[in-house]
Order: structure tokens, then sequence, then C-alpha cells
């Protein structure tokens, strides 16, 4: 019997690929999905935060045709950077021209002689150091640094390295040097093109793929589990074997279901470092309140990493002559704001920069409590991963997809990962 725990993207893949159909699968939210979800209020639908779809594989564009019988939208992207009072074309590092000519010279000559300097990044280098190294000393500090503290809730130099280069977009001289002059450079990224669904929001995909299995049971959570016997204990009271059980919850959590994990990884699970995100989705009363898809926003004066807004992704998810949006503030399970002093800041500070203007009523919010967001790579992660890895395997466990593998992915990779382990077990 192989058990798939979680219906995310991953479990839903794995258990939608499986030539053998011995299988069963489990979700202790009522509904499919995981963070890949949508509701809809009021008439407007929001996901969980922005959720794109950004395909490399041509097999997984036949896929989700298959599957979303076309209902899906190829979308250029159009973002920026909200920067010293100016939306600047993103990305940063290669379109300059709109800030103080003083930081141009700062980004553009820090740029210049980290390409003359031609040394090597040293090894087992700190993402700061990576960033430097890349950049130059003055995009770090205008851009690269502030946005990723602000994001990561660490200092930089607790990071590693290892992961940034697939989604950091890494310009030439002669790219830098146009983006400074004002000659806009488009594409660049993995980014530069998405996938939404035309209508219903990006939890239109998770119905689909769930939509023909047969063994798949939501409302019930894993709470148990004998790594040696094989043996899984749920909320309901059922107990049951696996010869092979996939988990696609987060690996701190699966940790401590183990209950005969050895003292190593007990001590390890709280040790796993990630960041939360508290969501605020809102309606405004306002057709366009902005032409970008999303904007990030580097500066410490503004609550929010990024704004992203969900009626320039489908004309589909608001009601006529509305505008729908995330907020998106990066925080810590210790430090979390409640909804009333998030939304008053969120607001005041869309006001400040021009998004929210004088007369735009918000029509609804919606609040959601994102715990685990982005897995945080440190040291410890680093050193610790591989040998969990290989304890789980040797018990017949597979932990995947983005928190299960305990990794910074997109959603294609999801997908990608529960093909591949469904051809490994069956």
């Amino acid at each position: 019997m192989i058990v798939i725990i979680g219906a995310g993207l991953t479990g839903l893949s794995v258990a939608r690929h499986l030539k053998n159909g011995s299988y069963r699968i489990f979700e202790k939210e009522d509904a499919p999905g995981g963070l890949c979800r949508s509701i809809t209020v009021d008439g407007f639908t929001f996901d969980y935060t922005g959720h794109l779809l950004h395909c490399k594989h041509a097999s997984t564009r036949r896929m989700l045709s298959r599957v979303l019988k076309g209902g899906l939208t190829e979308v250029t992207r159009k973002a920026a950077i909200y920067c010293r009072g100016t939306f600047l074309p993103y990305p940063f590092q290669a379109n300059l021209f709109g800030l103080p000519k003083e930081v141009i010279y700062e980004c553009v000559f820090g740029f210049l002689e980290k390409q003359l300097e031609k040394k090597p990044l040293r090894k087992n280098s700190t993402f700061k150091d990576w960033i430097t190294h890349a950049f130059g000393e003055g995009m770090a500090r205008h851009f690269f640094i502030p946005y990723n503290e602000k994001l990561w809730r660490t200092d930089l130099r607790n990071l590693t390295s290892d992961w940034a280069s697939w989604s950091v977009p890494r310009p030439t001289l002669e790219e830098v040097v146009r983006g400074a002059l004002g000659i806009t450079n488009t594409g660049m990224g993995y980014n530069a093109s998405f996938l939404y669904p035309s209508k219903g929001g990006i939890g239109l995909l998770p119905d689909a793929l769930s939509a023909s299995l047969k063994n798949l049971q939501t409302g019930t959570e894993l709470v148990g589990l004998n790594a040696k016997k094989k043996k899984l204990f749920f909320s309901d009271g059922k107990e049951l074997t696996y010869d092979r059980l996939v988990s696609t919850i987060p690996l701190p959590e699966l940790l401590t279901k183990i209950e005969d994990l050895p003292k190593t990884y007990t001590q390890a699970a709280p040790k796993l470092s990630f960041v939360s995100v508290q969501n605020l989705n809102i309606g405004v009363n306002r057709k366009n309140v902005s032409d970008y898809h999303w904007i990030y926003f580097p500066e410490p004066e503004f609550p929010f990493y990024r704004v992203g807004f969900y009626s320039n992704f489908s004309d589909k998810v608001a009601p006529k002559n509305t505008s729908s949006l995330y907020v998106e503030i990066s925080t810590t399970r210790r430090k979390k704001k409640d909804f009333a002093a998030l939304q008053e800041q969120a607001v005041g500070a869309l006001q400040r920069c021009g998004i929210l203007k004088k007369g735009d009523r918000i029509i609804v919010s919606n609040y959601q409590d994102i715990d685990y967001a982005y897995v945080i790579y440190d040291r410890f992660r680093q050193h610790t991963l591989p040998g969990v890895e290989r304890y789980l395997n040797r018990h017949g466990i597979i932990s995947a997809g983005r928190y299960g593998a305990w990794q910074y992915s997109a959603m294609e990779d999801s997908l990608v990962a529960g093909r591949e382990i469904a051809g490994l077990i069956g």
C-alpha cells in the first residue's frame, strides 16, 4: 500500500501518475490544494497569495492543458520595484533609470568593479557574499540587502547561497548600462511570463487534479507514525500500515509525528527555520488601481515586501469596475500582528506609494495566516537535511514537495516531483 500525506500539488501529482492503483491519499483540510487554493468573498476570488505557473517543460504545459481543458491564459509579466519614490521595471539590476544619479552611479560602478575583478565566489559563501559578488556594493545596498532582509527576517550572513542562482536574474554589463540609460530590459528571469486560469483563481488547478482521484480522504490529519512498524495513526482513529509513504507536509511537522524518531532528529525538527507570511487580500471599488502584476518594496517604511494584483491576472476574478490585490508581509511565528493592525498599516502604506488614492473604498478584505511560507537555507539545514533524508528513506518514507523536501521551489517543480516519485515507487 502506498500512502500519500497531503493533497497539495505534489501529493495530487503523485496520485495521478501512479500506475499502481493501490494507494490512499489523506488531507487534513476540508479540500485539496494546500496553499494552492482560492476562496470567493462577495464576488472576489482570492488565492492564498500570488500563485502563478511558470513552466520550463513542454510536458508540464501539455499536462496542464489536458487537466484544465484549455482554461489557462498565458500572460507576459509586468512587474516593478518601488524605490526612492518611483516605480522601476523589474528587475532592479537591469533597469536603474529613474533613480537619483548618484545611486545609479554607485550601482553601475559597483557592478563594473565586480566584473573586472573576475574573482570566483569562495566556497561556502553566504547569501550576502553571493549578492555582493554578483551585483556589487551599490546594488546590494540599495536593493538586494534591504529587500531580502525584509523577506527573510534574518541577517543574510545566516543564509547559504546554494539556492539563489535559479531565481535571481543576473544581467550582462550591456544590460546594466542599457537599463541605466532608460532602455528597458524585458523578459529577464524565470518568471518572464506565467500561466493563470482565465477564471476561478488558482484553486481551479487542484480541483481539476483531484477530480478523478478515487482514494482521496479530506478532513483527516496524520497524528502519529511508527517508522519501524510502518504504521500510521490518523485523527479519526484510523490506523494504517504502509509499504511506501510519501509525505508532503512540512518536514518539521512530519518529524514531530514519528514516535520512534532518533533523538538527533527530534532535536533537529524545531531548528529547521522558515518565515511565515501574513497575507491581506483586498477588494477596491476602483478599476485598475495598478498596471502591474506585482511590485516589490525593498524600503523599510513599507511593511510589505510585495503587492500583487489578482484582477490583472484575470478580469474574471473581481466584479466589474473593481480591483483585487494581495499584500504580503513576512514575519516569524512569534512576531505576527493582529488583523486590524496589519490592515491599518498596509492600507496606509498603499496610500503613501500611490496605489490607493483618496476616495478609494475597500469593499472587502480577507486575511490569511500562512505559517510555513519560505524555507530558510541556513547552515543547519545544509548539514542536517541529508541525514534526515537517509533516515526517512530507510523506513520507506519520501518527504517531498516544497515543504516536505524543505526547499524553495516553484509550482511546476511540485508537479514534476510528483510525477518522478510516482515513477520511482509505482
